[in-house]
């Protein structure tokens, strides 16, 4: 009974105890199960292929469109090949069929069908144009004024079916008609500054259009032809020097559009983006091709100072700012290339880092992109230069090249805290030394002939072998590996090369030297 009776107490003051815990920690007791939150997953239904609106809505209009279009060509060449049509009753259908067209696409639209009524419409502009092309320039009836007055009136009602039925297929085969319209026109001298003029024109609205509705295609088509056409003005076309200016009016105008666009609206920034700096390389092509050096550095410089003040404007913007400093080193290496071209090495490495530091505050990958490949290019540009003296541009390549070098692995650890890029930095490093300290003995050896060439080469490795077991005493973990193998290639290199060709002296003191050190590094990094 006694213990019974502790054992009751001894429960009560426990209780007791809990009910003080709980109510210091502010918890209410409860005897319901802890409730487990129960985790739904929500099942994706794919919506189902429609394949009726897959097959005859958006597959068979477009592709029969094409097939029609075929077929008006061909039957018209064959009705001229048989001598049925006069050209022009050909140039009259053609332009029924192509009218005929408008008015039932407009009607398949009011009906509902829309995609069947786009295509329609789609397929009424070069029917138009063909028909025009075919009466100026196979059957001679017209001239090339009316030519090209019919032309921009099959242009702009390509912008107009645009608008109004929001369709941007027609816009797309509007522009890709548009821009080859100067070609469509005979003439044996081309009004340069009318093509100019049109193509510029041309090219802004379209560039409105796909933005103001979002249309991405048409965007970049109005972009990438707008570069095609003048590509195939000036190689078909001798344009004098006085005309030059006025025949890359367009390019410029392209250029200052995406600049003004990008500065100015949000929509598809990303896009916009990347193409501006696609048309910068492009703008740059262009420049060093068509204008001299001088005039090349001014337009160069008159670019640099407007993507200065973007860059000063948007400094804190996130994809604005990258764009505007790649497009500046664009035009600032292409000023050093013309300009001052001993040093442009040192301007690619310089912007090396740059990009370095651009992709580190913005993480913008397109600074990573550029950094790959301008360091791609130092590497291949370095290993072309060979070291003929002292002062010279070839030693100062080099030497910025090793630090620019190491440096770039140090910072490159420190942002991704990676040891694989500084295990392979550091190896890389060293291989490039090797390299360097062997044009360093060519120099100092002289005329001194080869043997002391291969003995000066022999020692300054094992100084860097002495040097690399150092760092890693100080800060640098993969030191005694790289110094070791630095030994082990210094070795190969007097056994493989070196032996046939010194004096027993020389070998007697490369081998003795190799030896001692050999045996201080064992002792230095031995292990009980």
């Amino acid at each position: 009974m006694e213990k019974s009776e502790l054992l009751e107490k001894r429960i009560e003051q426990l209780e007791k105890r809990i009910l003080f815990l709980e109510d210091q920690i502010h918890i209410k007791p409860s005897t319901s199960p802890p409730h487990r939150p129960v985790i739904q997953q929500q099942e994706q239904t794919k919506e189902p292929v429609e394949w009726d609106v897959l097959i005859f809505q958006k597959i068979l209009p477009p592709l029969f469109i094409v097939v029609f279009i075929m077929g008006v060509i061909w039957g018209f060449k064959a009705v001229s090949d048989y001598g049925f049509l006069q050209p022009i009753v050909k140039v009259i259908i053609g332009y029924i069929v192509g009218f005929v067209l408008i008015v039932l696409g407009i009607w398949q639209i009011k009906k509902g069908r829309k995609n069947l009524g786009h295509m329609l419409l789609v397929g009424s502009i070069p029917i138009l144009m063909l028909t025009t092309f075919a009466m100026h320039q196979l059957y001679d009836i017209s001239g090339p004024t009316l030519a090209f007055i019919l032309n921009l009136m099959w242009i702009t009602l390509g912008v107009f079916l645009t608008f109004k039925y929001r369709s941007q297929g027609i816009g797309i085969v509007a522009i890709v008609g548009g821009v080859f319209v100067p070609f469509l026109i005979k003439s044996t001298s081309p009004n340069i500054p009318l093509f100019s003029l049109y193509e510029t024109v041309l090219f802004t609205v379209f560039l409105w259009i796909a933005l103001k509705y979002s249309y991405k295609v048409l965007y970049f088509i109005s972009i990438v032809f707008l570069q095609v056409a003048i590509l195939v003005f000036f190689i078909f076309t001798n344009v004098p020097d006085g005309y030059k200016w006025i025949a890359m009016l367009p390019i410029f105008v392209q250029h200052g559009a995406l600049l003004a666009i990008l500065l100015k609206t949000n929509q598809m920034l990303k896009e916009q983006a990347y193409t501006l700096f696609s048309i910068m390389l492009l703008t740059a092509i262009w420049i060093r091709v068509i204008f001299t050096d001088n005039e090349a550095t001014v337009l160069m410089t008159i670019i640099t100072l407007i993507y200065g003040v973007c860059y000063y404007v948007y400094r804190e913007d996130s994809v604005r700012a990258p764009i505007f400093i790649a497009n500046a080193s664009v035009t600032l290496l292409n000023i050093m290339q013309l300009q001052i071209d001993n040093l442009l090495f040192e301007g690619i490495i310089g912007f090396i880092f740059i990009y370095f530091f651009i992709y580190k505050k913005f993480k913008h990958i397109l600074h990573l992109i550029l950094l790959s490949i301008s360091y791609i290019v130092a590497f291949y540009k370095v290993l072309s230069f060979s070291i003929t003296g002292w002062v010279s541009w070839e030693m100062l390549h080099w030497t910025v090249f090793l630090i620019g070098t190491g440096y770039g692995i140090y910072l490159l650890t420190r942002l991704f805290k990676d040891k694989t890029i500084l295990n392979i930095g550091v190896s890389f490093v060293a291989i490039m030394l090797l390299y360097y300290l062997h044009m360093i003995a060519v120099l100092v050896s002289g005329d001194s002939g080869s043997n002391m060439e291969r003995v000066v080469t022999s020692s300054l490795w094992i100084i860097m072998a002495i040097l690399f077991m150092v760092f890693n005493r100080i800060s640098l973990p993969q030191g005694k590996y790289v110094g070791v193998s630095i030994l082990f290639v210094t070795l190969a290199k007097i056994i493989l090369f070196d032996i046939s060709f010194v004096s027993v002296a020389i070998k007697a003191l490369l081998f003795l030297v190799l030896g001692v050190v050999g045996l201080l590094v064992s002792r230095a990094y031995y292990k009980k």
